[in-house]
């Protein structure tokens, strides 16, 4: 059973690339459901769709994204509140810097 789940993650996560190339809301989110977890990036794409499409759906997810990038990244007080003023003017960019930061990397 194991094995059947490895190999369908690399289909997951091409099915999840074209909706998000296709801006398709509801096929991004189908294709989110097949991850047991959804990388953070992924996860980050998912949040920038509903952002655009303006979804009720939006804080909640933003605020769930932060959780994660939170724990899982660890970044300092001054980059997380930053990131999340980005998330709640929601101009947040696809690698978690905020919009006004990414021409300056």
């Amino acid at each position: 059973m194991g094995t059947s789940f490895v190999a369908a993650q690399p289909n997951a996560h091409a099915r999840f690339q074209r909706a998000n190339e296709r801006r398709g809301l509801w096929m991004l989110e189908d294709a989110a459901r097949e991850f047991p977890n959804l990388p953070l990036e992924d996860a980050l794409q998912l949040v920038r769709l509903y952002a655009e499409r303006g979804s009720p759906k939006y804080e909640k997810a933003a605020l769930r994204w932060l959780d994660r990038y939170l724990v899982e990244s660890s970044p300092s007080l001054q980059h997380f509140a930053k990131v999340a003023v980005s998330l709640a003017k929601r101009e947040l960019e696809t690698d978690g810097r905020p919009a006004d930061r990414r021409a300056r990397a």
